[in-house]
Order: C-alpha cells, then structure tokens, then sequence
C-alpha cells in the first residue's frame, strides 16, 4: 500500500532566491558554463545590498552578460513569491533573441500570445513574461492606462537608453504627406499666415517640393489659439496607422505640443512625456 501520510509530509524543496545558487541549479544546456566573475559580482552585490530598492541600474560594458543577469534577478523575485515579473527589450527582435537565451539557460519566460493576450504562465507567477517596450508604450497597450493596468511588480528594461527613444517615439505623431496629402494639407493650411511671415520663401519651397528638407516650427502661440482646429482635423483620422496608437496618448494635451514640418512631413511631439500613464510601468514594486 501507498503511505500518504508520508508522501504529504515529505519536505518540499525551498526555490532559491539567491541568484547566483539559482543559476547553479538551473537546468541549462552543457554549453553555457559557470558565471562569469563579472556577473556573479553584480548578482552578489545586488542580493546582499540592494534587493530591495525600487529603482536600480545596472551598468556594464557591452557582452558582459546584463541579459542574463537582468532575468537572474526576475527569477529570483519569482521564487520570491514577488510576482508578475517583465522582461522588457528595445525592440521584438531582441526579444526574440532574449527569449533563446532564456530557455538555453533554463530560466522559464513567455511571450504575449498572437492574439494579444498575457500567458496564465505570467499571470500566475510560473514564468518571466519577455516583451518588447513597443508593447507597453503606446495608445492602445494591453497593459493598459491609468486605473485599467496588469499589474506587474518588477519590470527589467534591457538598454534602458533605446527603451527611451522607443517611448518618445510612442508619442510621436508623424504626418507622411505623400501617404497623407489630405490632412497634411490641412493642417499647413491652419496656419499658412502665420508661416509666411516666419519664411515666406521657404514656406514657398516646402509647400511645392515633397523633398524639402528645411524644417520650420509652427508658432507656440498659433498652435495653441488653433488647437481645437487641430485637434478636430485629428480626431477624423484616428483609426490611421500614423494616429490610432498615438492618439489617446496626446489628445488631452495638444496645446503643450511642438509641430515640426518639412516638404516630407508634420511631427507633433509633446514637450514632455508622461510615463506615469502607463501604470503598469509606472507603479510597479521594483
């Protein structure tokens, strides 16, 4: 007979939170070897010292391993019980890239599904979600904004640096006027008096010739005495691919936007960018 009685008392193996006997534990491929000094010195220091802090980089020249020690510290918050965890990339390639990583490492990550959802896996705790900013940082985020967000208690950023552009990017409006002549047009019609007067030759030059380079500025003050014009010739174009994802991000806030234009396009850029909307980023634990 089976003694369950046994069976229900056995101990139960304690997961490592220490990242460095985490990493010894893992179940990689034969190729990967021990941690390099540098790593394990990082990992060391950021168990003993600082594990708790909120807000922490790690700064190392490049090919030293960040990639691996951002998803030690990810897995060692998961068998924390500090869970969901994101690991986050400049871009999907990379992430692609990170994902390979981790499996040859044996560290357990997923990916958002193909029909943009979030894995059970991340959800409940049972593995690192790998993702790329682009999909956190935008309009329509499935991460959601404001009070609607998943929660996530710690987010790594890999190249923090690159992550920056691609949000500043996420609140770039970027008119195409040969993809987009109509509300090109428009838009430089609102303020065509006020154009001329900054450069009438080269307002001249730009209106007649698509390969234009020069860049004028439109006038704060025009832009903001216009903006219900503006923001009426938008609002019509919302669904378009240069728009949709932008949109709900500085439709409540065009007058404390610049607008840039050239013969090629118009770009629309916030003065400043308010990441405290996206919530999950915003207020995660770490």
């Amino acid at each position: 007979m089976i003694d369950f009685k046994k069976k229900l008392h056995k101990e139960i193996s304690k997961k490592h939170t220490n990242p460095i006997d985490l990493y010894n534990e893992l179940d990689s491929s034969s190729t990967t070897g021990p941690l390099r000094l540098t790593q394990e010195k990082v990992l060391r220091v950021w168990n003993d010292t600082h594990r708790d802090k909120r807000d922490l980089i790690v700064k190392l020249h490049t090919g030293e391993g960040k990639t691996l020690i951002g998803l030690l510290m990810l897995q060692s918050k998961l068998n924390e019980g500090e869970e969901p965890c994101v690991y986050v990339c400049p871009n999907k390639f990379l992430a692609d890239q990170v994902y390979y990583e981790a499996k040859k490492f044996g560290i357990k990550v997923c990916m958002i599904t193909e029909n943009n959802a979030f894995p059970n896996d991340f959800i409940d705790g049972n593995a690192i979600l790998l993702t790329y900013v682009q999909k956190i940082f935008n309009g329509k985020t499935i991460f959601g904004l404001d009070n609607q967000y998943q929660k996530v208690n710690t987010m790594v950023m890999d190249d923090a640096h690159a992550c920056l552009d691609a949000i500043k990017q996420a609140y770039t409006v970027r008119i195409n006027r040969r993809r987009n002549e109509s509300i090109y047009n428009d838009i430089i019609g609102l303020f065509d008096d006020v154009l001329k007067e900054q450069g009438e030759g080269t307002f001249a030059d730009i209106k007649e010739n698509e390969d234009y380079e020069s860049v004028m500025l439109i006038p704060y003050w025009a832009w903001i005495d216009r903006k219900s014009e503006v923001i009426s010739l938008l609002s019509k174009n919302v669904d378009r691919d240069y728009l949709k994802f932008t949109w709900p991000l500085i439709r409540d806030e065009i007058e404390k936007c610049d607008a840039y234009l050239n013969g090629k396009e118009i770009q629309i850029i916030p003065h400043a960018f308010n990441v405290e909307r996206f919530s999950s980023f915003h207020k995660a634990k770490q």
